[in-house]
């Protein structure tokens, strides 16, 4: 977690940033005087992700104590907050080094956003590189696995949304693993839409012996199966209304009856629900309860689809293969020609159509080789499928296909660097400016690089 020193008086203004950084993941540490923030400074010194400070103090003016600092103090990211704005404070204060200065009011969305840029780049160098990619090495899904780290640490109720086979169970299961309840209990995962209706109230709360005809044991549901873990509820859009009300009571309560029993049986157990529905919708349209959507949506976590994040295709690509290749024993190679025509694709059905795509695709490669090229295979997995080989797909133009090959060779310097973007530029006989510059264009972000 990164460490932001917040020096601000203003009680008001000091609490709404205490909040709203805390949101983006800082550990804020807020002074309310300038003597209180030389004492922090000097005790953490070399730990300050960023600096937000107000000019004036009860005890001095911080722009004052700023220039004095050793020039070690002032290259960290200074942002400075004045209700009253001058020109050549302003000028002098930045030419001393400070990042911004903002004069009040102000557009909090704004500062949030410089602060996260700078603290960016200000660890691009140092941030540790000890947590393995999951999701998704695009910039959009680092965000969905950040907040989802984030939450998973939390009891609270986690809705995740997105178009089928996007992610969303691996998602549940990252929670879950990065969590106490790893330890404590299993992931019990329940699929709402393959469920009988007949069959809801049975599986969910169990039942006794003798409950029904055919109930020839005690049988344990989901929920009690669930007891100090987490229980995932895919495509909860699809229980009926009833079982709806019966499941926000249990959710409530976190107690319920199995059929045929008088006694209650208490379970301990997180729940992270999961749809590819719109929810807010099915509530206007009085088919989804508000309660239980409120229930379970205190968090919710939207992920984003695979057609919307191509640097997410490549990669999953080449997991996916060498996921194949170890299953099956063998080892794969796929062409460029294939990759160009893998990532010219729409993916409508996502990861799991990807996957079903590559186990077919090795199914009728020539010597564990993938080629797009259907003389190379007459029955490729790409004729039988109906789906465009690479002629007829849109042919991707020269400078998509450069600033492409750009960007895997950058990543691949980044990654034998361990991320350092300094190491990364003389291996890349580039100089660190260029680097940096080339991977905003290019949306090879700092986390992404990690």
């Amino acid at each position: 977690m990164k460490n932001l020193l917040l020096i601000e008086d203003d009680p008001i203004m000091g609490e709404s940033l205490v909040q709203r950084f805390e949101l983006e993941g800082f550990e804020v540490h807020w002074c309310r005087r300038l003597g209180e923030a030389v004492d922090v400074m000097e005790a953490m010194a070399a730990s300050w992700a960023a600096v937000i400070s107000d000019v004036r103090l009860g005890d001095g003016l911080a722009t004052q104590w700023f220039m004095e600092l050793p020039a070690a103090q002032r290259k960290l990211p200074w942002f400075f907050l004045t209700g009253y704005g001058n020109v050549n404070d302003a000028v002098a204060t930045v030419r001393s080094g400070a990042r911004e200065y903002l004069t009040k009011p102000f557009d909090i969305e704004r500062l949030v956003a410089l602060v996260q840029a700078a603290s960016a780049d200000a660890n691009l160098d140092t941030a540790p590189i000890d947590v393995e990619v999951v999701l998704g090495v695009s910039a959009a899904m680092r965000k969905v696995e950040t907040m989802v780290r984030r939450v998973a640490v939390q009891r609270v109720a986690v809705l995740l949304t997105g178009e089928s086979g996007v992610g969303k169970e691996m998602a549940a299961q990252l929670i879950h693993r990065e969590s106490a309840r790893q330890a404590k209990g299993e992931f019990i995962a329940v699929n709402c839409a393959a469920i009988p209706e007949t069959m809801l109230e049975a599986e969910f709360f169990g039942y006794e012996k003798g409950a029904f005809s055919g109930a020839q044991r005690l049988h344990r549901g989901y929920l009690e199966r669930a007891h100090g873990g987490t229980l995932f509820l895919d495509e909860v859009g699809d229980l009926p209304s009833n079982m709806q009300a019966k499941l926000l009571r249990a959710l409530q309560e976190r107690c319920f009856f199995r059929l045929g029993a008088q006694r209650i049986t208490a379970s301990d157990f997180r729940v992270v629900a999961a749809t590819n529905r719109d929810l807010q919708a099915e509530m206007l349209a009085g088919n989804f309860r508000e309660d239980l959507y409120y229930r379970l949506a205190v968090v919710r976590i939207a992920l984003p689809p695979l057609r919307e994040r191509a640097e997410d295709i490549r990669w999953l690509t080449e997991k996916m293969l060498r996921q194949i290749a170890q299953e099956q024993g063998k080892p794969l190679a796929m062409s460029e020609a294939f990759l160009r025509d893998v990532m010219a694709r729409n993916w409508k059905g996502n990861a799991r159509e990807l996957r079903s795509f590559l186990e077919e695709s090795v199914v009728f490669s020539e010597a564990g080789i993938l080629d797009a090229d259907p003389l190379a295979s007459p029955t490729s997995a790409a004729s039988r499928t109906g789906l465009p080989s690479l002629p007829s797909a849109p042919f991707p133009p020269l400078q998509l296909m450069v600033e492409e090959a750009e960007r895997l060779h950058i990543q691949r310097g980044l990654a034998q660097t361990r991320g350092s973007v300094t190491k990364a530029a003389e291996l890349l006989g580039i100089s660190r400016k260029t680097l940096w510059e080339k991977m905003k264009r290019l949306q090879i972000g700092a986390v992404a690089a990690q």
